[in-house]
């Protein structure tokens, strides 16, 4: 850690010096009304700060509490702060007027017992209330005080200031340097009180539950307690009205059946880690949740945002198994949601488009409350209920939804494609294929070839095992298959039904002539007009094996199943996901524009430059419907040097470094 400016230190320190002679000058409740007030105002300035305390709070109280709730707990958790600190300045004047005034004391014998013990005594804590005051005990228990606290390399200045006003009370502290645990032993020894805190564990830490989620924790007070036999009290300093503070001891832990092993540990710390964990949800603003109390846990929550298109939902799926897969090989265990974000009407989805466009200069806009007026109520109460790791969003609608929900959350979000009005820079790493003409921008980006995918050769043999399953007599069918895959009316793309006339007629022409069986499925974007005219033609033809209209009977694993089984894929070029899930499979594939002529000489809309763009790097053929025949021939006739397409590698390298 880089040391602060010994210039910046002195100022702060300067600063921190006026102050202290300010609040000691002033009626101790005086000091603490301006403390509050200071806290208030950090609470709407510290922007950073308050995402990191909500996005604590959210983790634990999403299921139980309203966003109004949570943000008004964040707002008493900075106040409670700033009087902690405007108290730990006051602590000579506190000592002059007599601690008592100040700090009061709940079970003081449940102390006196473990200390006739002879070994000493733990008190186990956690960052919660002002610890700072406990130390103004030790006089009324009649043994030292011993405080462990941690030294700020950046500010080793400021903190002999503190160490000096924590002395003030009678304490004494113990720094952490390579002679912390043989000071904390002869304290021991010396049957005096020494305090350790159990949260904060950091990278060398003990991963436990703590408040539902895994944290990590520091174990060196269990692990002292059952090795020297040490009483270990959990204590619990909370704040009683304006200007008060009380330390409750509660009965030791029973560690007299545990051994100095990695299992006992654990197992113990889980006990005190419950203890606290009900304290802190019980008295949620007077735990610091500054930090990033979940960083080491062992469990990652990954939300994907689902806007309705199948497509859409893929790419986020294949993006999400990857950060599985990353996740897991970092010893990870992963919890994965989707949740179908629906707004209540489309004028009111470009009214939020609007909100979350102006939000990204104005951040008190992102308040997750508001998202209840667009949002329809099952998709409110599903997204309010959570509070991901990871947020997964393909697509511009609910690309926005992703930045509303990171800016609340302090969360990760992960975009595929454009996210609408939302300026790519915004979050932790973007996955946008090369035809989407990505500007540069500072944040992680991985550059793909086609749309992302869950197409792999495992992917491919669960699907024809299901497509088999459903359609036994496709397991009789030994003849080489085409498979067709129609989509449906898209942005600059209107199917023309003669055209696909003369498309079915061509493929029925060529299963002929090569001895070939045909299956074919259309979407649900698919005209009814153009259902109509493939059931007609295909439905009656003897080689077509296989004839889904996804409107009338919607077959989850028929795309993958088609793409496993056939030997030869004919595509419409309107479907980005299903051409990059046909060119991905490995097999040779012809892609049609169903509405005309792909413009070669000025490519303006995706879907040409996207399907254009794959065939100049020779990953398939692109042709027009009328020269279809010509293409189906001269592919079956000819070896043509397909290039294999794998862009998951890509994608996994940035996933990592995100992670």
């Amino acid at each position: 850690m880089a040391k602060m400016s010994s210039l910046k230190e002195s100022w702060l320190l300067s600063v921190i010096k006026i102050a202290a002679v300010i609040f000691r000058a002033l009626p101790f409740r005086v000091s603490l009304w301006i403390a509050r007030g200071v806290g208030t105002v950090g609470y709407y300035v510290s922007v950073k700060k308050r995402r990191v305390v909500y996005g604590n709070l959210k983790t634990v109280f999403a299921p139980c509490k309203s966003p109004v709730e949570i943000r008004a707990i964040t707002k008493k958790v900075f106040v409670n702060y700033c009087q902690s600190f405007v108290e730990i300045l006051c602590l000579p004047k506190m000592q002059r007027l007599g601690f008592e005034h100040f700090v009061g004391l709940e079970n003081r014998e449940i102390a006196l017992r473990a200390l006739s013990k002879g070994k000493g005594l733990i008190l186990l804590a956690v960052h919660t209330g002002n610890w700072e005051l406990a130390s103004a005990l030790s006089s009324s228990i009649g043994h030292a005080y011993n405080m462990v606290a941690n030294q700020h390399s950046k500010t080793p200045r400021i903190d002999a200031l503190l160490n000096k006003y924590r002395a003030v009370s009678g304490g004494k502290v113990i720094p952490t340097n390579g002679l912390t645990i043989r000071n904390i032993i002869r304290a021991l020894r010396n049957n005096e009180i020494v305090t350790l805190v159990l949260d904060q564990g950091g990278s060398d830490g003990v991963v436990v539950k703590f408040m539902g989620k895994t944290a990590s924790l520091s174990s060196g007070a269990i692990r002292l307690g059952i090795k020297y036999g040490v009483p270990v009290c959990p204590v619990w300093m909370k704040r009683v009205g304006v200007a008060k503070q009380v330390l409750t001891y509660f009965e030791p832990l029973d560690l007299s059946a545990y051994k100095d092993t990695a299992k006992d540990n654990l197992e113990a710390m889980d006990r005190a880690a419950t203890i606290f964990g009900q304290k802190i949800q019980e008295y949620p603003d007077e735990y610091m949740w500054f930090y990033r109390v979940f960083k080491y846990s062992d469990e990652s929550h990954v939300v994907i945002l689902d806007d309705g298109k199948a497509g859409h939902l893929r790419q986020s799926q294949a993006t999400a198994q990857l950060l599985r897969s990353v996740l897991n090989q970092r010893g990870k265990r992963v919890v994965e949601q989707t949740i179908r974000v629906a707004f209540q009407s489309s004028s009111k989805q470009k009214w939020f488009s609007v909100l979350a466009f102006l939000s990204q200069a104005f951040g008190f806009l992102c308040r997750e409350e508001l998202l209840a007026f667009f949002l329809t109520p099952t998709s409110y109460q599903e997204l309010i209920k959570v509070r991901p790791d990871f947020v997964i969003a393909c697509g511009s609608m609910v690309g926005s939804v992703n930045f509303f929900i990171k800016r609340c959350y302090n969360t990760k979000a992960i975009c595929l494609l454009k996210p609408g009005p939302i300026a790519w820079k915004y979050f932790d790493l973007v996955i946008a294929p090369e035809h989407d003409r990505p500007s540069v921008f500072k944040t992680k980006f991985a550059l793909t070839k086609a749309a992302l995918n869950l197409v792999t050769p495992e992917y491919l043999k669960n699907q024809s095992a299901l497509l088999l399953n459903r359609y036994s007599h496709l397991k009789n069918s030994v003849r080489m298959k085409i498979g067709v895959l129609l989509g449906g009316n898209t942005r600059g793309v209107v199917y023309n039904e003669n055209q696909i006339r003369l498309l079915l007629r061509q493929i029925k022409e060529a299963a002929s002539h090569f001895n070939a069986d045909i299956l074919i499925t259309t979407s649900r974007r698919t005209p009814a007009a153009v259902d109509a005219v493939v059931s007609k033609e295909m439905r009656s033809f003897e080689r077509c094996v296989l004839c889904i209209i996804a409107n009338d009977y919607n077959v989850p694993e028929a795309v993958g199943g088609i793409l496993a089984l056939s030997d030869l894929l004919i595509v419409s070029g309107d479907s980005i996901s299903m051409v990059s899930e046909a060119v991905t499979s490995g097999k040779r594939t012809i892609v049609f524009r169903p509405s005309g002529h792909f413009d070669q000489q000025r490519p303006g809309r995706k879907y040409d430059r996207f399907v254009l763009g794959l065939n100049a790097g020779g990953y398939l053929l692109a042709c027009t419907v009328k020269d279809l025949s010509m293409t189906i021939h001269n592919m079956m006739t000819n070896k043509f040097a397909f290039k294999s397409l794998a862009d998951q590698p890509t994608v996994r390298q940035a996933v990592e470094e995100i992670v």
